[in-house]
């Protein structure tokens, strides 16, 4: 997504005690009779088991069936180092699912007849000059290439929405989200925006409002990632800032609230929401990821709408509605292996392990799905895998995930001693981008000081590589006449080169 030198601090943990049996917490709210449902049991089972091995801290989750929320809880820490549970009215950063929202804001537009999706998008964004680059093109990720003809995600271009709707509405976005969304659907616990915290520069969402969000904003989750087969490193929380394509702050049981509204058109009337959720085709017929600000994926004569969400590090989502069913799972993390897991392998719901184990509780005539778990004792994590015979979906999210813990496991490095006096030699400032760093010493332990003043460990995988747990980056130190005169970051192929200050 947008790139950032994200703020850190490492506080590693290991995941065996964090998810055990005995580590597992869970805060149920939910209907009476959830616990009782069979499909429920079934899941909630599963999904602990899949948290266990994805290493994810805490998650949070709600299933929403006929308008109503059949089932909410919370599985293990919003934070970890304060024992704090996770719960159904934890907020988290929802990441892309914010671009439903946006998506809806354009397509209301459409339905009043002030936008027409069909217009050339450089009107209003005149560094889109090819004039067969329509506004549904930036709707469904298609504006790239020729437009229409392929899929390519890309949250940048999906960003232009924003001068688009604001344009055509006349009013802020940040503001449209709080009058279509968050105040008639009473979504308390959500935030447009993680700068909103006590501060008066938007004084048009309203008093009440911003004297709430800062108080949301104080119990957000806090956020971490894995490293390697399953190590859990605090991780760094999103820029403050809010876009098209990302900012929202929520919890699932607002969500829920948003789903309901969907599912009983108090947002878009059928025949809009239809074309939403019909996925677009090529001019060779070939039906492409997207409709419009939707995923859609039709497994096995079922219709899935869904969309995911993912931070980079410290939060992801996913959200999956079966329209013909009026069922639909929510579910927020503070770690990104909720959705990196198929993330990274491609953006396709069955590679979802979490995805393809609700479609088996909940829609078997589709999935005939078989629970593969057993519980090694009543209410523990489930430890036991069994063979038994899989679903499709079941082959390709495991076949996802056993790729991506091998990516994973690749990606780690074997870590060596750091001789105390290439510590005194490396730790120094540093002129970042946008910032001067610290890299201070401990003995022979380094750490890089972020800009929000926390501290992140660096190890050495060799004399004169070092990495971060909680980054893909490794810093090389590069000396002249002896004396170490910048660092480069490298990360994810793209290298900066960072001058020494002293």
């Amino acid at each position: 997504m947008h790139p950032h030198l994200f703020r850190m601090a490492t506080v590693a943990l290991f995941a065996a005690s964090l998810l055990s049996g005995a580590g597992v917490v869970r805060a149920r709210a939910a209907a009476p009779d959830a616990a009782d449902d069979p499909r429920v049991a079934a899941f909630r089972q599963q999904l602990e088991a899949h948290r266990a091995r994805l290493a994810i801290a805490g998650l949070s989750a709600a299933i929403v069936e006929d308008g109503d929320t059949l089932w909410t809880e919370g599985f293990g820490y919003a934070d970890v180092e304060r024992n704090v549970p996770a719960t159904p009215d934890t907020p988290y950063h929802i990441a892309s699912v914010t671009k439903t929202f946006t998506a809806m804001l354009a397509l209301r537009l459409a339905e009043q007849g002030r936008l027409d999706l069909e217009a050339p998008a450089k009107g209003w964004v005149p560094e889109l000059a090819d004039e067969r680059i329509r506004v549904r093109h930036l709707l469904s990720h298609t504006s790239e290439g020729t437009p229409g003809e392929k899929f390519n995600y890309n949250p940048d271009r999906f960003e232009h929405l924003k001068a688009i709707i604001e344009s055509v509405s006349g009013r802020p976005l940040r503001l449209l989200f709080v009058e279509t969304f968050l105040d008639p659907l009473e979504m308390h616990d959500s935030v447009p925006g993680p700068d909103l915290k006590g501060d008066a520069r938007w004084p048009m969402l309203g008093a009440a409002n911003l004297a709430r969000y800062p108080r949301v904003m104080a119990r957000v989750a806090s956020p971490y990632t894995s490293y390697g087969e399953g190590e859990i490193v605090r991780s760094t929380p999103p820029p403050d800032d809010f876009w098209a394509s990302a900012g929202l702050v929520s919890t699932v049981r607002d969500l829920a609230k948003y789903d309901a509204a969907i599912d009983r058109h108090a947002l878009l009337g059928e025949e809009m929401q239809a074309r939403a959720w019909t996925p677009l085709r090529s001019s060779t017929g070939e039906q492409l990821a997207m409709g419009l600000g939707w995923y859609v994926t039709d497994y096995r004569g079922e219709r899935l709408v869904w969309h995911f969400g993912h931070w980079g590090t410290g939060f992801s989502a996913m959200y999956l509605k079966i329209p013909a069913r009026k069922l639909s799972l929510i579910l927020l993390a503070n770690s990104e292996n909720l959705a990196d897991h198929h993330y990274k392998i491609g953006e396709d719901v069955t590679h979802d392990l979490f995805a393809c184990s609700f479609l088996g509780a909940f829609v078997p005539d589709v999935s005939n799905g078989r629970g593969r778990f057993t519980a090694s004792a009543p209410d523990t994590v489930p430890t036991t895998y069994s063979q038994a015979p899989s679903t499709d979906c079941e082959l390709t999210s495991q076949a996802a995930f056993d790729k991506w813990l091998s990516l994973r496991k690749a990606g780690a490095h074997t870590i060596v001693p750091l001789d105390e006096s290439l510590a005194i030699a490396y730790a120094g400032r540093y002129q970042l981008p946008s910032r001067v760093a610290t890299v201070s010493r401990d003995g022979n332990r380094l750490f890089l000081e972020m800009f929000d003043g926390s501290l992140a460990e660096i190890f050495a995988k060799s004399p004169t590589e070092l990495f971060l747990k909680n980054r893909p980056w490794t810093l090389k130190m590069v000396r002249e006449r002896g004396k170490v005169v910048r660092m480069d970051i490298h990360d994810r192929g793209e290298v900066t080169a960072v001058k020494r200050l002293d």
